[in-house]
């Protein structure tokens, strides 16, 4: 089972954050999951480089400045919470869901933040199946990067959407967590076709308390170039779709690497959407 769930949260006092605060997304989702399970909350902790769930940081109407986000009182923020599989989704939601529904908190460091709602549904929550994303097949797609995207390789990060490093990414995480399984050679006929068709964006640093990476933001297009089988396309199509649920590349755990499919009509409108953009999509003062 794959599900985002779009949750939104509030302080209840001004507030002020490191920006970004993915860190603490991170720390708080698995403290909650560990109040009803556990031994998944360790699981969840494990070092790991392919794990079942994928956080953003957190998003607020309000604007950053520099590495701090000042936070008004009742100011609506959200976050996404993502799970590859299952079990994952159930844990996760016998924790959060119950505390949306008498207005609980969680914690982000010592800020204290009363959950208003959580959804299922689009543009930001979502539930699908790997089954259900093998059903449609894509010659060419537009990724749109909202986070910064970096991969590990050769001991070094490198800060570039390659088709090969994009894919390679989600293609791992369908061999641990789908229950539809697909020949390594379709994979390998896919990449042999698959280039970039379009890109604009940029790099941008993302922040973590002892550390900075610098990673991709931006919409990129990849196409399949060369005839392939049905199930090549189709595999390009599913692969293409989870990255919504899964992220890409590097550190997703902690807020790197969301991504979304965006269709054209989405482009022609706002053909840029760098981070600032994202937060007031997600930002708004309750009244």
């Amino acid at each position: 089972m794959l599900a985002a769930i779009d949750l939104r949260l509030y302080p209840k006092i001004d507030t002020e954050l490191p920006h970004p605060c993915s860190h603490l997304v991170h720390a708080a989702v698995l403290e909650t999951v560990r109040s009803v399970n556990p031994k998944l909350s360790d699981v969840l902790h494990m070092d790991v480089q392919t794990k079942p769930f994928a956080l953003s940081t957190l998003w607020s109407k309000a604007r950053a400045y520099g590495d701090s986000l000042h936070i008004p009182k009742y100011t609506e923020c959200r976050l996404r919470i993502s799970t590859l599989t299952k079990p994952v989704f159930e844990a996760i939601s016998a924790a959060v869901f119950p505390k949306v529904a008498t207005h609980g908190s969680i914690k982000l460091a010592s800020s204290e933040f009363t959950l208003l709602n959580a959804t299922l549904e689009p543009p930001f929550g979502g539930v699908s199946s790997y089954s259900s994303l093998l059903e449609t097949g894509r010659r060419n797609v537009m990724l749109r990067f909202t986070s910064p995207v970096t991969f590990r390789r050769s001991g070094m990060n490198v800060p570039l959407p390659d088709p090969l490093l994009v894919y390679q990414s989600l293609w791992q995480k369908w061999q641990a967590f789908s229950d539809e399984p697909v020949p390594e050679k379709t994979f390998e006929e896919m990449m042999s076709s698959l280039a970039v068709s379009a890109l604009d964006g940029h790099t941008r640093v993302w922040k973590f308390p002892r550390y900075k990476m610098t990673g991709f933001v931006g919409v990129v297009g990849y196409e399949l170039v060369k005839p392939v089988s049905d199930e090549a396309e189709r595999l390009f199509g599913a692969l293409s779709g989870l990255a919504f649920f899964a992220g890409v590349g590097y550190k997703t755990t902690m807020g790197m690497g969301q991504c979304r499919i965006v269709e054209q009509e989405e482009l022609d409108v706002d053909p840029e959407e760098p981070a600032p953009a994202e937060a007031d999509a997600y930002g708004g003062a309750l009244r």
